[in-house]
């Protein structure tokens, strides 16, 4: 192969317009944009619509993201949003721009026809969002022979601990990596705890490739709230409230620390699934405004303010596919103290603290001692963080790789 022939499906982001702000799995399909515009730029982008599939080039990718990005308003509705009453709604709004775009339209009994005739010999279909990962679409894509199928998995959290999941999550990624193992030439992985685990779901004429994750821009500070007072030792935790990230841990801890002594927990994120319980014991709870503090609605600028400075970030995840939040802290500094992983190790290697997630003890000897330390005479980390530039050399190196017939 000379020049990468790209196609890349962004359901996952067309699915988020008009949600908020972008998740971690939202962000790398978001990067894989900017970089699949850069390296081709014959490009094409499939996206499944509640209307069927659409398929449409680089200005078309281009005007979709620079609305998803804040630049530019989503278009007025086209007659098909309004014939079916959704024309007020961000994500349909956003189908009427890709429609706008389209190179073809179909429903599936013919997305096979559309990739067949609009696609250039040895296209490589990537998807990188777990949305679309369908045995219908992917055979489509691979009944063409001279496609190939390319997916990238970010975790088996739903096969492996199904508690953390909605229950109609985990058949339906069964269905997801029975689909990739079917029909996947190169399943990359974002960590090698990934592709070990991935190893029992996969056959061995799947090639795949480990790429670690590049980090996402900084962004600029922004002032935080007023009402946000930042002179108490403070530590943070990242990412959205649900049962997975463990946040009972951390309010177990704040009940054990001594009074005179007790440092700041923020929690900043989104309130998820499935912890109500959780939600009612934060909302009672006695130190809540106190020395526990929530925040649901920080700007990514406000986030940054609040990391700063911070004695330390705490992240007593259950699972983790790559785990982000103790990346960027460490870009900015802070000291992540982290459940004891593989794979948080193998990102992290000794630039962190491991605890175990049953010892509340040391978690709350390891908090009490580091609220403590005077951070400005601590030497400064320099931590050797993932990029995207590797990660997609990476990849391009695996693209090549599966087109000559050689393993990744």
């Amino acid at each position: 192969m000379g020049d990468l022939a790209l196609c890349l499906d962004l359901t996952r982001l067309l699915s988020r317009v008009g949600r908020g702000p972008l998740t971690g799995v939202d962000r790398v399909e978001r990067a894989y944009a900017d970089w699949v515009l850069d390296t081709d730029p014959e490009s094409r982008f499939l996206v499944r619509t509640s209307r069927g599939y659409i398929l449409f080039g680089v200005e078309g990718a281009k005007a979709f993201l620079a609305a998803l990005d804040g630049h530019d308003p989503w278009p007025r509705p086209d007659l098909l949003s309004r014939l079916t009453g959704k024309g007020d709604n961000p994500r349909h709004r956003a189908e009427a721009l890709l429609r706008r775009h389209a190179l073809d339209r179909c429903l599936h009994p013919n997305l096979f026809r559309v990739m067949s005739q609009n696609l250039r010999e040895g296209t490589v279909y990537l998807n990188v969002g777990h949305s679309n990962l369908s045995a219908d679409c992917l055979a489509a894509v691979r009944a063409n022979a001279d496609l190939r199928v390319v997916v990238l998995l970010h975790d088996l959290i739903p096969l492996e601990h199904p508690e953390f999941s909605r229950p109609e999550i985990t058949p339906h990624f069964e269905a997801m990596i029975r689909a990739t193992a079917d029909h996947a030439n190169l399943v990359i992985c974002n960590s090698a705890d990934t592709r070990d685990k991935l190893s029992s779901h996969l056959p061995e004429d799947v090639a795949r490739v480990v790429a670690h994750l590049g980090m996402p821009h900084l962004v600029e500070k922004h002032p935080l709230p007023s009402e946000i007072e930042t002179k108490t030792p403070r530590f943070v935790t990242l990412g959205t409230i649900e049962p997975r990230k463990n946040h009972q841990l951390l309010l177990d801890v704040w009940e054990t620390l001594p009074e005179d002594d007790r440092p700041h927990l923020h929690i900043a994120g989104n309130r998820g699934w499935a912890s109500q319980d959780f939600f009612d014991r934060l909302d009672r709870h006695p130190l809540r405004g106190i020395a526990i503090f929530e925040h649901n609605d920080l700007s990514d600028g406000q986030v940054r303010t609040l990391l700063e400075g911070a004695h330390g970030l705490l992240f007593p995840t259950f699972a983790e596919g790559f785990g982000y939040p103790p990346l960027e802290a460490l870009r900015l500094g802070v000291l992540p103290i982290c459940s004891d992983l593989p794979v948080l190790h193998e990102t992290l290697n000794d630039c962190s603290v491991y605890l175990n997630t049953n010892d509340l003890y040391s978690w709350s000897e390891r908090i009490m001692k580091r609220s403590k330390a005077n951070l400005a005479l601590e030497p400064a980390r320099s931590p050797d963080l993932p990029t995207w530039q590797a990660h997609f050399d990476t990849v391009s190196r695996a693209l090549r790789a599966i087109e000559s017939g050689t393993r990744a």
